[in-house]
């Protein structure tokens, strides 16, 4: 039986695409992503993915990590971004933010749709993002 966190864990991967290589998979009520670019690079053995994700209002992105680094961009609406050892962020219209490869981060959306531009350097043939347990700290 899947757990509530577990289910939303896994939904992160699909919405922003469990594997970098299947560009078309559905994404979970709640969530739209879509792939703007794909490049390989910048050094072999990674790509460059570059994603608009659409996200409806209070939806819970859980705890996950990614192969490489995410860089994101709020271009609406509003949030939470915690990362393992960090103070919580807000993000708003304009409010940017970089997570280093395999660290957990999780993002709580506000009471308004938010549509985030995001980009992605990772290890190639890897899968793009993976549930991880909440910090204990």
């Amino acid at each position: 039986m899947l757990s509530r966190r577990m289910f939303t864990g896994c939904a992160v991967c699909a919405a922003i695409g469990l594997a970098a290589d299947d560009a078309s998979a559905q994404a979970p009520s709640g969530i739209k992503r879509a792939i703007t670019s794909r490049v390989d690079g910048p050094v072999e053995g990674y790509e460059t993915l570059q994603v608009v994700v659409d996200l409806e209002p209070n939806f819970v992105l859980d705890w996950h990590t990614h192969p490489g680094t995410e860089a994101g961009y709020t271009v609406g609406g509003v949030g939470e971004l915690r990362v393992k050892g960090k103070e919580a962020q807000m993000l708003k219209p304009g409010a940017s933010w970089v997570t280093a490869a395999e660290t957990p981060h999780m993002l709580q959306n506000g009471s308004e749709a938010t549509k985030l531009f995001v980009t992605f350097t990772v290890q190639k043939g890897k899968p793009l993002s993976l549930p991880a347990p909440a910090p204990t700290e």
